[in-house]
């Protein structure tokens, strides 16, 4: 297993942007609102020849409410399961009474802490930070996250103190599974549920998960990377711009997502958003899996099944080739069968065909069912697969204009009959075919 870094500090003293900054890219949400980061959230590094797992934190709070309490609770669990805590204080700042309570926490904790004093933009501010020394941690680091200085030099620290085996190599890259519906649907409750643990905090207000957050889980005998998702809203609901922000993020996430699973709640059946939702997963060309949750509330099942299958078939026809899966985040009842289908939907994903197997149903779909429109023939001249994940296949024609929807559909529909690629999209490109000139 990498061993676990975790980022801690009360709120506002660039916590994640200096995460943003470990990781290399724009993962967590910043704002100058204090609490925006509410959950953990992980993410492999690797700096020279070792790798290690970094884990942004919700803000430490003092407030006596129940979400500050499971803020506070997050924090707590981070610094557990860690190997090596970076304490994040602001340098602009100066020392506050919450740092000192912080730093008490961390020394009972006896993990080995690196003391991050942020905001120290120069080396003539460094003198700024000096009263920190007061907190007592031996192993001290001036940094600006946001400009990027001394952070390679945090990262040499880090490095310094991971134990590493060289011998030992990952098997496989893990496979990413991101989790994608509107807010309420039961998201952070699955990725609990999977994680055996308070991942994520649930609460009843939508919106909960302000930033997309992402945790290793293990099922059976496998490991996977579970991406938890900001709850997209229709455009006319986005009234601030921490909305905005939550989707401009959960974007982000589908890119760098393996799987999509597009998580819908049993009680309220595929509504706009989902549709909407949908389509930004399609245009992005990602494998796809409808988890319809809270099933543990219906009754009539039979029922249920067959109105959710029509409504896919309906309401989503782009996407009718994913598999729908009936959950209980609350009970565990089929989470098992999410991930044995990601797996599944990743191989079709990445599926190949040889020339032979493309050769052989494209010339059966030609004999079976030519296409001829004003008088003309269209004829496929030359045809290749040329990319997987998604897979994309190449057509050169004699008329580009003479390719109608209805045949593309028709060609899909056929390479699907007999390949499967089921749970993905499949990319079908018409070129013009330009005979070449023989070379005496």
């Amino acid at each position: 297993m990498l061993m676990k870094v975790a980022v801690v500090g009360r709120p506002n003293v660039g916590k994640s942007t200096l995460f943003n900054r470990l990781i290399g890219k724009k993962k967590a949400i910043i704002h100058s609102m204090p609490g925006t980061t509410r959950d953990r959230n992980d993410y492999e590094v690797s700096w020279k020849d070792k790798k290690f797992i970094v884990t942004d934190t919700a803000g430490w709070s003092t407030d006596n409410s129940v979400f500050s309490h499971e803020m506070s609770l997050q924090l707590d669990t981070a610094v557990k399961k860690a190997d090596i805590v970076l304490f994040v204080v602001d340098g602009k700042t100066g020392l506050h009474p919450m740092d000192k309570q912080i730093a008490h926490q961390i020394r009972l904790s006896r993990k080995t802490t690196i003391l991050v004093v942020n905001k120290i933009d120069t080396q003539a501010e460094e003198v700024k930070g000096y009263e920190f020394f007061s907190l007592g941690f031996n192993d001290v680091v001036f940094v600006s996250a946001n400009h990027g200085r001394s952070t390679n030099d945090l990262l040499d620290k880090i490095w310094v103190n991971i134990k590493y085996d060289r011998k030992a190599k990952r098997k496989e890259e893990l496979l990413k599974i991101i989790l994608v519906g509107k807010p309420n649907v039961g998201k952070s409750s699955f990725l609990n549920a999977v994680t055996k643990e308070e991942r994520s905090i649930v609460h009843d207000m939508p919106g909960t998960t302000r930033d997309s957050l992402s945790a290793y889980v293990k099922v059976g005998s496998k490991e996977y990377i579970v991406i938890d998702t900001a709850g997209l809203h229709r455009g006319s609901k986005m009234k601030d711009d921490m909305e905005y922000l939550s989707s401009l993020s959960t974007s982000y996430a589908i890119d760098d997502a393996d799987v999509a699973v597009l998580v819908a709640d049993a009680s309220q059946g595929i509504g706009d958003t989902e549709v909407k939702i949908a389509r930004l997963l399609h245009e992005k060309h990602k494998p796809v899996i409808v988890a319809v949750n809270k099933w543990d509330l219906i009754g009539e099942k039979e029922e249920a099944v067959k109105y959710f299958t029509d409504q896919l078939k309906e309401r989503i026809k782009f996407m009718s080739w994913a598999n729908i899966i009936f959950v209980s985040a609350k009970t565990g009842q089929r989470l098992d069968r999410v991930f044995q289908e990601a797996d599944f939907v990743f191989e079709q994903y990445s599926k190949e065909l040889t020339q032979e197997e493309f050769n052989e149903v494209v010339r059966d779909t030609i004999t079976r069912k030519p296409y001829v429109s004003k008088g003309k023939t269209l004829k496929l001249k030359e045809y290749a697969q040329v990319a997987v994940k998604p897979p994309v296949f190449i057509f050169s024609v004699n008329d580009v204009e003479l390719v109608h929807f209805s045949y593309q559909r028709y060609l899909e529909n056929r390479l699907r009959a007999k390949f499967g690629f089921v749970g993905t999209p499949i990319v079908l490109k018409f070129r013009k075919y330009y005979r070449k000139k023989m070379e005496y």
